[in-house]
C-alpha cells in the first residue's frame, strides 16, 4: 500500500510521536509527517521559487537544472523565507528525532518538475555507504542501521495521485547493503507510492532505493528538500575546524 496523509494538523510533537516516528524511518526506510506547513506558508514559497524559475540565471549557483527539471539551489542564502525553515522548531524536532542532539542544517533547495519532468532513475543519493558481499544476503534487521544525514522532504504541492510524480522506494531496502536492483523487489517489497499533500513531510533514507516517479499531471510539482548532519560529520566532511 502506498504511504498517504490522513491525519490533522499538528503544530508540535510529543516526544512519543517523535519516537514512533522514528522508529517507522529506521524500519521501513520512510515516514510521512502530515500538516507541518500552512497553506499560506506553502503559498509564499511557491512563488518564491517561481520567481527564479522563470527568470532563471545560468551563471548563478542558485539555480541549475536536473536532467529538464529546475532545481532552486542553496535556498537559505537568497530569501529570509527559505532560511527561516531551517530553524524552525517542529523541522528541527524531526531531524534530532533521527540524527540526536544537535543536527546540523547543511543544505536546501527546491525541485520544480512541470509535466514531464521528473528524476525517474533508481538510486541511492552520492554512494551506496555500508556495501555487503554477495554471500551476505543483507544486514540484520535487528540493526539499527545508522544514519549520518538525512533529507528533510516538504511538499509544496499535492502530490495525491500517481500522475502526480509522487517519491517511490522499495521498504527496507536500505538493509540490503546493494545498489537497485533489475527486479526492483527486496524480500517481497516492491515500489511503493508517498502521497501526501502541500505542507506535508516526508522522510526517506538516502540509502533505500528511490526515485521520482514522472509528473504525467497538467500541473507543475514542488518538492523542498532540507538536508541535516550529525554534527560531528558535517564538520568533517566540510573540512570545518
Amino acid at each position: 500500500m502506498p504511504v498517504t496523509s490522513t491525519a490533522t494538523h499538528t503544530p508540535s510533537f510529543p516526544q512519543q510521536a517523535l519516537s514512533e516516528m522514528a522508529e517507522t524511518f529506521f524500519r521501513e526506510g520512510c515516514v510521512l509527517i502530515p500538516n507541518i506547513l500552512a497553506p499560506d506558508e506553502v503559498a509564499a514559497l511557491r512563488a518564491k521559487t517561481d520567481e527564479y524559475a522563470l527568470k532563471p540565471d545560468p551563471a548563478s549557483k542558485h539555480t541549475s537544472f536536473a536532467g529538464n527539471a529546475f532545481v532552486l539551489r542553496y535556498c537559505h542564502e537568497i530569501d529570509p523565507l527559505f532560511q527561516a525553515l531551517t530553524t524552525r522548531p517542529d523541522i528541527l524536532a524531526i531531524a534530532e528525532a533521527v540524527l540526536g542532539a544537535n543536527p546540523q542544517f547543511n543544505a536546501m533547495n527546491v525541485i520544480r518538475n512541470g509535466p514531464g519532468q521528473a528524476i525517474t532513475r533508481w538510486h541511492l543519493d552520492d554512494v551506496l555507504e555500508f556495501p555487503l558481499p554477495a554471500e551476505i544476503p543483507r544486514f540484520d534487521a535487528r540493526m539499527r542501521m545508522p544514519v549520518f544525514w538525512m533529507t528533510i522532504q516538504v511538499a509544496l504541492s499535492d502530490i495525491d495521485q500517481l500522475e502526480h510524480g509522487p517519491t517511490q522506494y522499495v521498504p527496507t531496502s536500505h538493509y540490503s547493503g546493494r545498489k537497485p536492483s533489475e527486479s526492483l523487489e527486496f524480500e517481497g517489497h516492491g515500489p511503493q507510492s508517498v502521497f501526501c499533500k502541500a505542507g506535508d513531510v516526508y522522510l526517506t533514507n538516502h540509502q533505500t532505493w528511490h526515485r521520482g516517479a514522472p509528473n504525467l499531471s497538467e500541473r507543475v510539482r514542488y518538492l523542498m528538500q532540507i538536508q541535516y548532519a550529525q554534527r560531528w560529520a558535517d564538520r568533517r566532511f566540510r573540512g570545518v575546524a
